[in-house]
């Protein structure tokens, strides 16, 4: 009979598993990989991000061009010109002035084919009163945001900062928006402004869309609707995204007939090539553009939605902004 032999603490730990812990630099190793494989995919991930962010952008420029659409089919002209004051710095053509044609501006005068009726019936007259003053029903109005007005890349849609002279109108804040209808195209006036980057006055070589004194009907687009702009991006400083104070930023939707910067706020100009948004950008007045480092979304007369680049020749943009210079230049992605 064999003998009785009871394993001892040494033989059990001899044919047991072997455990044994990370030592302090392998731990180190680790984390290090795992940080160099979050930095490889932090891009990729933000890259995503932005094209979905982009299409966004896209798709809510279409429902803009599909409102106009709307509005003309109703009317028989494109929303455009609502009484507004010259713009400042805006050497217009031969026969372009104001006139009595009413309407608030062409968003307000859109907003009904965007779902937002009740908003755009109410703030429609304020851009013409005399008699405005910010009461509460008047703050809330002109506080009112509309998703569809901004693109998802630059900022929220939530009321920015009023100044002078719209403060003393509407109140402390008021909705924006990150789109704008065509101007038309135009050239530097160096008469005006010898230096442009101090002094971005230009000289209309081209009606837009919105024109002063009139509205647009399709039928005078003699370029044709597809080799026109109808909206798109407008230029703006990065510095001011969320201040209120950029120039070609001041005015709520709302509009305010009462002074010539107003319409600098949802109205471009092909006066120079758009460029992605910058800091201290003096020309965002008067220029389209985009925080999207692939382009800026521009919506055609015909209703179509395209990213252009930021390298598209500067004779090409200007005369996809003019409705009836009857000059077609072909634009190659």
């Amino acid at each position: 009979m064999a003998p009785n032999h009871r394993p001892t603490k040494h033989s059990r730990a001899a044919v047991g598993p072997f455990r044994a812990a990370f030592t302090l630099v392998e731990l180190l190793v680790v984390i290090s990989i795992i940080g160099i494989l979050i930095a490889l995919l932090l891009p990729a991930v933000q890259a995503a991000r932005e094209a979905a962010r982009m299409i966004q952008c896209k798709n809510r420029l279409k429902q803009i061009a599909l409102a106009c659409h709307n509005y003309e089919s109703t009317f028989k002209s494109l929303p455009g010109y609502g009484g507004e004051s010259p713009p400042f710095l805006v050497r217009q053509r031969l026969g372009n002035q104001p006139s009595s044609v009413g309407g608030g501006t062409w968003i307000s005068q859109t907003l009904s084919y965007l779902e937002q009726a009740a908003l755009g019936s109410s703030i429609q007259p304020l851009a013409g009163s005399t008699t405005v003053t910010p009461t509460p029903r008047i703050e809330k109005l002109v506080r009112a945001t509309v998703q569809t007005l901004h693109c998802p890349s630059r900022r929220d849609a939530k009321p920015y900062p009023l100044l002078q002279p719209f403060r003393s109108r509407y109140g402390a804040s008021g909705a924006r928006t990150d789109y704008a209808m065509n101007g038309g195209s135009a050239e530097i006036d160096t008469t005006v402004s010898p230096n442009a980057n101090e002094a971005p006055a230009i000289r209309l070589t081209g009606d837009g869309v919105w024109v002063l004194g009139k509205r647009i009907k399709f039928n005078r687009i003699f370029d044709g609707l597809s080799n026109t702009y109808l909206l798109g991006e407008k230029a703006m400083d990065l510095n001011k995204l969320e201040t209120g104070n950029g120039f070609g930023d001041l005015s709520p939707i709302s509009g305010y007939h009462g002074t010539s910067i107003s319409s600098h706020s949802y109205v471009r100009y092909a006066a120079r090539s758009p460029q992605i948004d910058s800091r201290d950008n003096c020309l965002e007045c008067h220029d389209f553009g985009s925080i999207h480092p692939a382009g800026w979304n521009a919506a055609f007369a015909d209703g179509r939605v395209t990213t252009i680049d930021y390298h598209m020749k500067l004779s090409i943009h200007r005369a996809n902004a003019s409705v009836g210079g009857r000059e077609v230049v072909p634009y190659h992605h």
